[in-house]
């Protein structure tokens, strides 16, 4: 699996950029690198999960495969108040998360660590577990991720994800109700789904 943006040294032909954007009231900025997910331009995906939250009141959030901090460095500007701890198996990605929890001032509530999946968070519990999960990894990444988030969330706690509709949609959605029981579409939009489900 080494080589592709899901695994802990992927390939990169070294070209990077910078991606301006406003999300959330804010204007942020990311740098990138070839060998993160969508290195180039913030994916349409994230976009529309990140403006579809639903928020808890307070706590813990946990951006389960951040690639260069996207989700959870804006989740940190737009809400001071919460703590929020990004991961990521990819090196490549942890170096631009933590460089761009710098640049974008939000070092004070942010935590960056590299691991697979959960292994860099262990005994840790979250009010929100949110991802955009890596589709190409393949099913069994995919129900590790859905089937292990149980044992990280606090009472009430919830996982958020999104998916494309044509790719992926009808695997999440059993494997989500066989985790959970149910769950929730929080938004359909542009091909994308955004599901939460909770305990």
């Amino acid at each position: 699996m080494n080589g592709h943006y899901y695994s802990e040294k992927p390939s990169t032909s070294g070209k990077t950029t910078t991606i301006y954007t406003h999300q959330l009231g804010s204007p942020l900025i990311f740098k990138s690198q070839s060998g993160i997910f969508s290195w180039k331009q913030v994916d349409t995906g994230s976009e529309i999960l990140l403006n579809n939250l639903d928020m808890p009141k307070n706590g813990l959030i946990l951006d389960l495969g951040c690639g260069y901090g996207f989700l959870g460095i804006a989740l940190a500007k737009a809400y001071p108040d919460f703590s929020l701890i990004l991961t990521d198996i990819n090196e490549l990605a942890v170096k631009y998360s933590q460089e761009n929890c710098i640049v974008n001032k939000v070092t004070k509530n942010t935590i960056v660590k590299q691991g697979n999946l959960y292994e860099s968070i262990k005994k840790r519990k979250f009010d929100l577990i949110i991802t955009n999960p890596p589709l190409m990894a393949g099913k069994a990444i995919l129900k590790q991720i859905i089937s292990q988030s149980v044992e990280y969330l606090n009472e009430n706690g919830s996982l958020q994800l999104v998916v494309p509709k044509k790719k992926g949609l009808i695997s999440m959605q059993r494997m989500l109700t066989e985790t959970y029981g149910d769950f929730a579409v929080l938004t359909k939009k542009s091909g994308f789904w955004v599901l939460k489900a909770y305990i």
